[in-house]
């Protein structure tokens, strides 16, 4: 008799755990998509930010053309696909490397970095485009920055696109619909 008791006691203890888990895990993954999120605008605001002080401080200097500065301008186009290309295929490296028997903390650690990436990828060539418009006084540039921060805005994350990028059992799926 003192046995079985015994055996609920441990039973019930785990399924505490187990359910004391499962709420920790959903709560991580609940701040883990807000904090990626909140990187996610702040390495957009950087760029915005950094934009608007060239633009001002830059005020009645700047002209616009296609026309000049052709080294520059090669080297802005190229610079931005080189990136767009590289973020696609960065991201989409990092992601195949998730393991699907990973837990979701592990899978959500591991596409936040894949996704920082993808975004850092995409920041770079924005921030050279300015540089590009301090050194030249040319705002074409500008209308790059402006596609890269369209490109950066469409990869918001968000729950649905982790769920569609990542691979998830359906435990986990749907622990993440209930958040």
């Amino acid at each position: 008799m003192k046995f079985i008791i015994q055996e609920i006691k441990t039973n019930n203890q785990q399924q505490t755990s187990n359910i004391k888990t499962m709420s920790n895990i959903n709560r991580q993954s609940k701040d883990f998509m807000k904090s990626l999120q909140l990187i996610h605008f702040s390495l957009l605001f950087i760029i915005v930010a950094f934009g608007a002080y060239v633009a001002l401080n830059a005020g009645d200097q700047l002209f616009f053309s296609y026309q000049e500065d052709k080294m520059f301008l090669y080297m802005a186009i190229l610079i931005s696909f080189v990136g767009n290309l590289s973020s696609k295929y960065l991201f989409a490296k990092l992601l195949k490397q998730i393991p699907s028997d990973a837990n979701l903390s592990q899978k959500s650690v591991k596409y936040s970095t894949a996704h920082i990436f993808r975004v850092a990828m995409l920041e770079f060539p924005a921030l050279m485009c300015i540089i590009f418009v301090i050194e030249s006084n040319n705002s074409f540039y500008f209308i790059l920055v402006g596609i890269l921060i369209l490109m950066i805005l469409s990869i918001y994350p968000t729950k649905y696109k982790f769920v569609n990028d990542v691979p998830l059992t359906t435990k986990e799926k749907s622990m993440l619909e209930n958040l």
